[in-house]
């Protein structure tokens, strides 16, 4: 046991004294995202005035830059309460519109700020993660504190159906599980913090990680091989890269509801929360006089297997509240469903490509008045 702690010691001090600040200890996939906190008010969000480079997905470099009230920006510069020179476009939705996976150039914000710049202001306040009830009390925060908008785009994505179950609020729409922390769990929460020290601090634990985590992807990925390889009717080793990124962009549990009766019950309660606020939302932006239109799109999950559900319950909302209603549902069909996912969505995921960012971009221009 002596020998252990000595050698644990010796770790601790040649880690901190000649490792740590070297490019060898650096690991991006392990550092926290400090820029991306818990709100009391509208359960998460990100800090004002950063300018970071993050990783999506473990691969994909992405600078994430944020302005005075930390909206995702091409800049950081000071958003005034009221813009006296331009109009202003608000962006709501989740992490298709923060711009998962890709520059702020290439997201719809960056896009739609390129091509109307000139007259209007975008104000993208779209977080990885949103879902309604976190629209509605992030937009009344702002407004609240005198901010003037001018117009509205709400992108609802499908799986804010299912975010909506783990989002707890009180009668006052208060929500009550902002904290990223489990404070019910304090051994588990000890025991992950020092896990994390040791990692952090000692060469040996690194290298355990490292290990452990290349282990994960490893099994991970022949996992998806074996299902790729029964779904396409494959061998294992006739089953090539694509044909495992392929199943792993469509085939996502939280993607299923929008087409299987069973999962569609299980997700009730978050449809009728997620029906709760938007309704909110839209009598908040029509208070306020902000014209707003809600906009739909599938994932590859929809582009193969179609669509039961989603769009056909929130054409009847819109129609029902009165409110400017866009699918993009056609848009994304093909006749040839596999390749069109492979071009227009990140390798291996869900969210929009550069190419399928500039279809969204498109078709969003031709149908909305601005």
């Amino acid at each position: 046991m002596k020998f252990i702690i000595i050698i644990l010691l010796f770790d601790l001090f040649i880690s901190n004294i000649f490792l740590k600040n070297t490019d060898y200890w650096h690991n991006e996939n392990w550092e926290k995202y400090w820029w991306r906190i818990p709100s009391k008010i509208y359960h998460h969000d990100l800090l004002p005035n950063v300018n970071q480079i993050e990783k999506w997905g473990g691969i994909l470099e992405t600078r994430i830059i944020t302005n005075s009230i930390g909206f995702r920006d091409k800049q950081i510069r000071k958003i005034d309460k009221e813009n006296e020179e331009k109009k202003r476009i608000l962006l709501i939705g989740d992490s298709f519109i923060e711009g998962a996976g890709v520059n702020y150039q290439d997201s719809f914000a960056g896009l739609l700020d390129e091509h109307l710049g000139n007259q209007f202001e975008i104000l993208n306040s779209a977080v990885g993660s949103y879902s309604p009830s976190i629209y509605y009390k992030k937009i009344k925060y702002y407004l609240d504190q005198g901010y003037k908008f001018d117009q509205g785009l709400i992108f609802l994505d499908l799986s804010d159906i299912y975010d909506e179950l783990f989002i707890k609020l009180n009668e006052d729409d208060e929500i009550l599980n902002y904290s990223k922390k489990n404070k019910q769990n304090i051994l588990k929460n000890f025991f992950y913090q020092f896990g994390n020290f040791l990692r952090e601090n000692t060469i040996i634990f690194r290298f355990l990680y490292t290990v452990s985590d290349k282990t994960e992807i490893a099994k991970n990925y022949i996992k998806l091989k074996i299902k790729a390889s029964k779904k396409f009717d494959k061998t294992f080793f006739e089953t090539k890269r694509d044909d495992v990124m392929f199943y792993r962009m469509t085939h996502i549990d939280r993607g299923y509801w929008t087409f299987n009766q069973k999962t569609f019950k299980e997700v009730m309660r978050g449809l009728k929360q997620s029906e709760k606020y938007l309704k909110k939302l839209f009598n908040l932006l029509n208070k306020n006089n902000i014209p707003s239109t809600l906009i739909i799109y599938p994932w590859p999950t929809q582009i193969l297997y179609g669509d039961s559900f989603h769009q056909n319950f929130w054409l009847k909302f819109s129609q029902e509240n009165n409110i400017n209603f866009l699918s993009l549902y056609e848009v994304f069909q093909s006749n040839d469903s596999r390749k069109f996912i492979l071009d227009n969505f990140i390798y291996g995921d869900i969210h929009w490509n550069k190419k399928g960012t500039e279809l969204i971009f498109k078709e969003v221009i031709k149908n909305i008045d601005f």
